[in-house]
């Protein structure tokens, strides 16, 4: 199941491509109106995936009715067409498929189906260890004297994730001035988070989570979630669920956000109120 989802998203943005390529190519060389339905029915998909990367959204809706009820009427439109005799069997067949992937992207690809809970809030957090941009060990232990927001992230090829980094940095100062230090802890290499660094003026804590070892410990693991072919570019094909830990001065859990899907995110704001509440600022 994990391995299809690390080949879902690649084969999703190939099947929305190439209909896109072939209803084009139906509308200019014969005219043939029924493409727009079919249009209708593939672009939402790639206009989302367009807009994660350059809109550079921290979160989404976790429906997505605007990607999939465009999507839903340019199938039915397809599919009416071909019943008229105006759209052959390719076309109705892509539109199908094409809304099929759209439905699986929001119901089962974006979601955690698990998510054990090991660590308790109100504990001291397991014993988990980490490495910096130095490749010096760091523990919850070095942390100590100060609460620390810890956010598991899946990578910079994760728009979602650098969103959400970019929301946190623009908070940064007001937490730093009230004594909070920010973790940013990813499975990548640290050339990568190096070059995430480059990016912020600001003082994160940036730590690789080594063979996934602390997201294994406690229960994040998300094996085989990085979509496939990004090995090539160095990232390892087991990630981290989103996660959101804040530790008080002694290591003590005070709150965890645990998505079940990838695509909601807690806003800075969140981390503000919990410490606040929590009287650690």
């Amino acid at each position: 199941m994990k391995s299809l989802k690390s080949l879902f998203i690649s084969g999703l943005i190939s099947l929305a491509v190439a209909t896109v390529v072939f209803a084009l190519w139906l509308l200019v060389s014969s005219g043939n109106l029924a493409s727009l339905a079919l249009l209708l029915a593939a672009v939402p998909m790639l206009a989302f995936l367009g807009w994660l990367f350059l809109g550079k959204p921290a979160r989404t809706s976790a429906s997505l009715p605007w990607v999939f009820w465009p999507s839903m009427l340019g199938t039915l439109a397809v599919i009416s067409l071909f019943l008229a005799g105006h759209a052959c069997w390719l076309m109705t067949t892509l539109a199908v498929l094409n809304l099929a992937g759209v439905h699986l992207y929001i119901r089962w690809y974006s979601r955690y189906q698990q998510r054990p809970v090991v660590a308790k809030v109100g504990e001291m957090l397991p014993t988990v260890q980490f490495t910096n941009l130095e490749n010096r060990p760091v523990t919850v232990a070095d942390f100590a004297g100060s609460p620390v927001v810890m956010l598991f992230f899946r990578g910079n090829w994760c728009p979602l994730c650098l969103a959400q980094i970019r929301e946190v940095a623009a908070a940064y100062q007001s937490l730093q001035e009230k004594g909070v230090r920010v973790a940013l802890i990813s499975p990548q290499s640290h050339a990568q988070s190096a070059e995430l660094a480059k990016q912020f003026s600001v003082n994160f804590d940036y730590l690789r989570d080594d063979d996934n070892a602390a997201a294994r410990a406690l229960g994040i693991l998300d094996a085989g979630g990085t979509p496939a072919g990004l090995e090539v570019l160095g990232y390892d094909s087991d990630t981290v669920m989103p996660t959101v830990l804040i530790l008080d001065a002694q290591g003590r859990l005070v709150f965890q956000h645990l998505t079940d899907n990838y695509r909601i995110r807690p806003e800075p704001s969140l981390f503000i109120e919990v410490l606040e509440r929590e009287g650690l600022i």
